[in-house]
């Protein structure tokens, strides 16, 4: 496999560099910061990435983190850096608890009415308390205003997946993408339409695949007083077609995974806020571990600053 290598002693060499950051005297910094804990239901507990559910339903606690800086560096050049942390803990399934690091980097140039830059993310996961995931993804992408409503951002993106313990599922994954946004009310409304093709090569041959995705969002903004209520609603599809035989099924797999999602986040004061959410998934496949629906609720209090 080939990649970009990174180690999780990244974690700790950029994490303090956020809060350096955030206390300079450079004022060209801004700093932001969010976090949240609540309560959520999943009546069908499973791990995507290994093709895994229990059928079993279990309450689990679940907390994120996130914090980030920004600057501008000479006219039209914007830079971004977040660390980002999320934890989830069940009541019941424990070997199902999991937490995750996020490192990301933004980097944006301002050209008028097109814009260019580059993504990078490192993600580092456990699973159980054990080891389970590193991901590392490098996007490099283009934007452009159609008139004063559309925007178009179009965007490659290479993905480093590396599995403790599961060198077969290791993989490197290619894609290209075209995202449309259509603000309708500025950003208070606007609609969200776009598709992704992506090939994946993995150690075992069984997991190779090429996948068409497709998705659809809507938001808006809502003032109640002098605060704003978000409502968030999405679809996702994702058709993937594999190009060996998968040796449980003596045949080549064929997955079709659809996720819906709505989100209302409610303001209580100037920084803190209530969100509720829902998600249903229903993944149809021939393998039958991977071939489930899910239902997910949560309510969560946080604050921003």
């Amino acid at each position: 496999m080939s990649g970009i290598n990174i180690g999780r002693s990244a974690l700790l060499a950029l994490t303090p560099f956020l809060a350096e950051a955030a206390q300079a005297d450079d004022k060209s910094w801004s700093f932001e910061a969010d976090a949240s804990a609540g309560i959520e239901y999943d009546d069908n507990i499973s791990v995507t990435e290994l093709d895994v559910n229990t059928a079993q339903d279990d309450f689990k606690a679940v907390l994120d983190a996130s914090v980030g800086v920004e600057n501008e560096f000479g006219q039209g050049t914007e830079f971004d850096l977040s660390y980002n942390f999320s934890q989830s803990l069940h009541f019941d399934f424990s070997q199902f608890d999991i937490q995750t690091h996020r490192i990301s980097a933004n980097l944006e140039h301002d050209l008028g009415d097109v814009s260019v830059g580059a993504l990078y993310n490192f993600s580092y996961a456990t699973l159980g308390g054990n080891g389970f995931l590193t991901l590392q993804q490098l996007s490099p992408f283009v934007s452009a205003y159609l008139g004063k409503k559309v925007l178009v951002r179009a965007a490659y993106e290479y993905k480093d997946k590396n599995f403790k313990n599961r060198v077969d599922r290791d993989a490197d994954v290619h894609a290209g993408g075209l995202d449309v946004y259509i603000f309708i009310n500025g950003i208070r409304t606007f609609v969200l339409a776009g598709y992704k093709y992506e090939s994946q090569d993995a150690t075992a041959p069984q997991f190779d695949f090429t996948g068409h995705n497709f998705k659809a969002r809507f938001s808006q903004r809502f003032a109640i007083g002098k605060r704003d209520v978000e409502l968030k609603l999405g679809w996702r599809y994702e058709a993937r077609n594999y190009d060996s035989i998968t040796p449980s099924i003596d045949a080549i797999r064929d997955d079709d995974r659809h996720k819906f999602q709505a989100e209302v986040e409610i303001p209580v004061t100037e920084y803190f806020y209530l969100a509720f959410e829902y998600e249903y998934a229903d993944f149809s496949s021939n393998l039958p571990s991977a071939n489930y629906t899910q239902n997910l609720a949560s309510v969560r209090i946080g604050a921003e600053f």
